[in-house]
């Protein structure tokens, strides 16, 4: 029997409360396990699911895991069709988000440096191999497109400098930033990272078109090229 106050269940009372916090700050206050519970209670009616929140990132390890694990592990673990769709809207939709900061606003790369690391960590936080991406900028240095150039193994990824070339020719761009992940978690470039950015700083300046960064990054860290004086 579910417990009734005034005839109306607890977890009626609890959820409004939820909501009202989340209000407050934009959820900025609130722990992991509560953020999870106020999305799930969108996704599950009729009964509180503070424990299964707990319990999801517990056994996911963290909230990025739990948004970021395949439908499979998810499906795996019990989580309803409603449930496993809300999450993966809600990961698309940061991207999107990401992606149009990119478009709207003019020299992005050097105002909000902040919104292009969180879109390149959005864009590859569900891979688990090395994928090597090229944003191509305007004149405005917003974005044109977003190129995957190549996907490889955990720890390695070849790219074809004659492919960013072609891509750089075809969508006229005047500048542009690379970008790939370490699923590692290790966003250190190896001299691998190094050799290759070189090239294709090489290879792109008898066109007039400025590498601006090389960014590496995993779901926690990041590495800028720029920042560290690098380019």
């Amino acid at each position: 029997m579910t417990a009734k106050t005034n005839d109306k269940p607890l977890y009626l009372g609890h959820r409004k409360r939820l909501k009202e916090r989340f209000l407050i700050d934009s959820g900025v206050s609130m722990p992991d396990y509560e953020f999870l519970e106020l999305l799930l209670t969108f996704a599950v009616p009729r009964r509180d699911v503070k424990d299964e929140a707990k319990k999801l990132l517990s056994h996911f390890g963290s909230l990025s895991n739990v948004f970021t694990a395949s439908n499979t592990a998810l499906k795996e673990y019990g989580l309803t069709l409603t449930t496993r769709v809300l999450f993966k809207v809600l990961l698309e939709a940061f991207r999107r988000l990401s992606a149009s900061r990119l478009r709207e606003n003019t020299n992005i790369i050097f105002t909000q440096i902040d919104y292009v690391i969180d879109y390149c960590k959005a864009k590859i936080l569900e891979t688990n191999v090395e994928e090597f991406h090229l944003l191509l900028l305007d004149k405005k240095l917003r974005l044109i497109e977003d190129k995957l150039i190549a996907r490889g193994s955990v720890d390695e990824v070849p790219v074809y400098t004659r492919e960013i070339l072609k891509y750089v020719l075809d969508s006229h761009a005047v500048s542009v930033v690379l970008y790939h992940n370490h699923p590692s978690g290790d966003c250190s470039p190896s001299h691998a990272d190094v050799t290759r950015t070189k090239e294709i700083v090489e290879a792109l300046r008898p066109l007039g078109v400025k590498v601006y960064d090389h960014i590496i990054v995993s779901r926690d860290d990041y590495f800028s090229f720029h920042i560290k004086g690098l380019l």
